[in-house]
């Protein structure tokens, strides 16, 4: 959900909750009012009535009004006065309304009377009905507005900010251009453009002083690695080195061949985070696998492996060099570690391939494809399928291992 949608629905909810509760609170202040201000007309009465008896001594006549009964009843004794809410039925409109009734005592000549003063509250119900329905229309009025103030106002307030993100979201290392933002008196993005722009700077100086690294590294790593390689040739072949010096010469050999390698995959990873492989064309998978299949036969004879290559007529558009680096990696992990005299399968489907090589056990799917993980019996670098595992997520293809039937299954989706 977006900050802004976010934002509106919490404005509106908590705003329509407070004038919920403030009407509520309103509606009985109001009833609290209104009684309190018909208690008082009650009480005129009492003053009245009181008057009346005092200088006549006697009760004043009993009365019967549309919305006012006066009333005396004989009683024993004296009692406090006290007021009270009823509901009493009208025979004029044949209905139930509430009423609002004062009991005090009188006394003439030594008799205690308890006189009533019924006041209909008709008119006060219909007041605090009349502001309850005021309240309530106030309450959709302001929340209405609030809702489309916070759509239309709030969204013009966001506005820097989204073309900000717009030009984040456009912005390219390879062909670096300024963050393009609006010009705002907002401090908050003031900052964040600020920040943005101080960022940006450093990123591409970086990558810029990353790129030329990587440029250059390979020539001046792979130099003196071909340097050692041509001197162990000479000294290999120096017929006065014994059996034992010949043997340690050779693990040197095999020590800096394996340095070598290992420092091609890094180049090749770290090439391949900084989108140095840009051009992309039609690849055809098929014509990869062949050429890569008979560039190992040797060492597939060596092993007595059977190949069975089932790929057919599968094209994807990504950069050349990735593509027979993705093939090479998955053939030559599948011949190394695969058991003589045993069988690697290549498949194609419609828009994937597959290619499976028996196993004892199966690897771990958590992490086969990280950097430098490798099987206990693996001789290799432990980044084959790391770069396998980087090109995929570069172009978006799915990559998927499997074990069943003692068979280790290894799955692109082109898709």
């Amino acid at each position: 959900m977006k900050l802004q949608a976010q934002y509106n629905r919490i404005s509106v909810v908590s705003s329509v909750i407070v004038l919920l509760i403030a009407g509520i609170g309103y509606y009985f202040l109001i009833h609290f009012v209104l009684t309190e201000q018909l208690d008082e007309t009650l009480r005129v009465e009492q003053v009245e009535i009181q008057d009346f008896v005092r200088n006549n001594h006697s009760l004043p006549p009993a009365t019967t009004y549309k919305d006012q009964k006066i009333e005396f009843n004989k009683v024993e004794k004296d009692f406090p006065q006290h007021f009270g809410s009823l509901t009493l039925y009208d025979p004029d409109d044949k209905e139930n309304e509430r009423s609002r009734q004062l009991v005090f005592p009188v006394q003439v000549n030594d008799q205690y009377y308890a006189a009533t003063v019924t006041k209909s509250q008709e008119a006060t119900q219909e007041m605090i009905g009349l502001i309850l329905l005021l309240t309530l229309g106030l309450i959709i009025l302001l929340g209405s507005l609030l809702f489309f103030a916070n759509r239309f106002l709030v969204k013009q307030l966001w506005k820097p900010f989204t073309s900000t993100l717009a030009s984040i979201r456009n912005f390219d290392l390879d062909a670096p251009s300024p963050i393009k933002t609006e010009k705002t008196s907002i401090h908050e993005f003031i900052e964040l453009n600020e920040s943005i722009h101080m960022m940006t700077e450093k990123v591409v100086k970086d990558y810029a002083s990353l790129k030329h690294f990587t440029d250059h590294a390979s020539h001046e790593m792979q130099t003196p690695l071909a340097v050692v390689n041509s001197k162990l040739d000479i000294l290999i072949q120096d017929p006065a080195l014994s059996e034992k010096n010949l043997q340690h010469l050779q693990s040197i050999y095999n020590a800096v061949d394996k340095m070598s390698k290992l420092s091609q995959s890094l180049l090749m990873l770290t090439k391949i985070d900084n989108k140095q492989f840009n051009d992309s064309r039609e690849v055809d998978i098929c014509s990869s696998v062949k050429h890569k299949l008979k560039e190992l036969d040797e060492w597939v004879q060596e092993k007595s492996l059977a190949i069975n290559n089932g790929v057919k007529d599968l094209h994807v558009t990504m950069n050349q060099q990735l593509a027979d680096t993705l093939i090479s990696n998955l053939v030559t992990n599948a011949i190394r570690h695969s058991e003589p005299r045993s069988t690697i399968l290549l498949q194609s489907q419609k828009n994937g391939f597959t290619i499976s090589n028996p196993g004892a056990n199966a690897l771990d799917k958590n992490h086969i494809f990280d950097r430098f993980w490798k099987s206990a019996d693996s001789e290799g670098t432990g980044l084959g399928l790391a770069i396998v595992k980087r090109i995929c997520d570069q172009y978006g293809y799915s990559l998927k291992y499997e074990f069943k039937e003692s068979t280790h299954f290894f799955t692109i989706d082109f898709i």
